[in-house]
């Protein structure tokens, strides 16, 4: 099984990076560190790690992490957020282990123009083209996702439950949801298991919802979420190992942040429950909770 002695070793450098990139802006400062790229813009699920070192017997980690630099300068820059990104996830000590390394091309486009925000409704487009080695599986593959994910654009019904519009109750709580729509295609490019040869186009469907009780006067530092996601195989793959094509998706997790910013940097403790699998990260049927330390900027 392959170590995160990369990774690690990539944190390090990225983090001692300081150096100024086109128009002043910081280095730092084009870097998102997150749990994975491969859902909506906006509020996304930090990263999270987890390790234990026995010393008398095997070590196990839980490591789910993702970094994106931006690419975007000047006008583009205000709504587009594009460029290349590497994920890895690691969980060793689970009923079915994962281990799954991708590295690609990950685009957020914001329809929306500054000139012309009284528009009701836009959009976000969210596109990833990546390569995929599941160590697991011994496979590798080309992934291409694109998802959609509407925006309103405020004061419509009071900002009641309109989609990435937060609601507020009062001073009680905040609540924002998220759903998404799309499709991906995954093409297997090499592997040992030949049940999994071939190809594969999916329908993704998606909602996230975040609850931030007391926002006030808790400063925002306990997130509460539920997300649930359901990929259906449109096309390919209806093998013995694939006799249901549906792959439904739980999360729930209870988040405790030490250090919250107004740019949306995080770190914290995280409890999360999850019931389901996603083939797209290499994670099959399971249930599991964890408590885990988690970070995002």
């Amino acid at each position: 099984m392959a170590k995160p002695t990369l990774l690690i070793v990539l944190v390090l450098v990225l983090c001692s990076s300081t150096e100024a990139v086109g128009q002043g802006k910081k280095l730092w400062d084009r870097f998102s560190f997150r749990e994975s790229f491969s859902g909506k813009r906006g509020p996304s699920r930090p990263a999270s790690f987890s390790v234990l070192l026995p010393g008398d017997t095997t070590p196990s980690y839980n490591i789910q992490t993702a970094m994106r630099i931006d690419l975007g300068f000047g006008s583009l820059a205000r709504k587009v957020d594009i460029g290349p990104y590497v994920e890895y996830r690691l969980r060793t000590n689970i009923k079915k282990p994962q281990n799954v390394f991708m590295v690609g091309l990950a685009m957020d486009w914001e329809t929306r123009d500054e000139e012309a925000e009284d528009r009701k409704w836009s959009a976000v487009l969210v596109l990833r083209v990546n390569y995929k080695n599941d160590f697991e599986r011994s496979t590798r593959a080309v992934q291409t996702n694109l998802l959609y994910t509407p925006v309103a654009g405020g004061d419509d019904l009071g900002n009641f439950f309109l989609p990435n519009i937060p609601t507020q109750f009062g001073t009680a709580m905040e609540f924002t949801y998220s759903p998404s729509i799309g499709l991906e295609r995954e093409g297997l490019v090499d592997t040992k298991n030949k049940p999994l040869e071939g190809s594969v186009v999916r329908a993704v469907t998606g909602v996230r919802a975040e609850l931030l009780p007391l926002p006030s006067q808790l400063s925002r530092k306990l997130e509460l979420n539920v997300e649930y996601s359901y990929l259906y195989d449109l096309i390919g793959r209806s093998n013995s190992e694939r006799l249901t094509r549906g792959h439904p998706l739980w999360k729930a997790d209870a988040n405790v942040w030490f250090v919250r910013t107004d740019a949306g940097r995080l770190a914290g403790v995280s409890l999360s429950h999850t019931n389901g699998g996603n083939p797209s990260v290499g994670f099959r049927h399971q249930q599991l909770t964890e408590l885990t330390f988690a970070a995002k900027f």
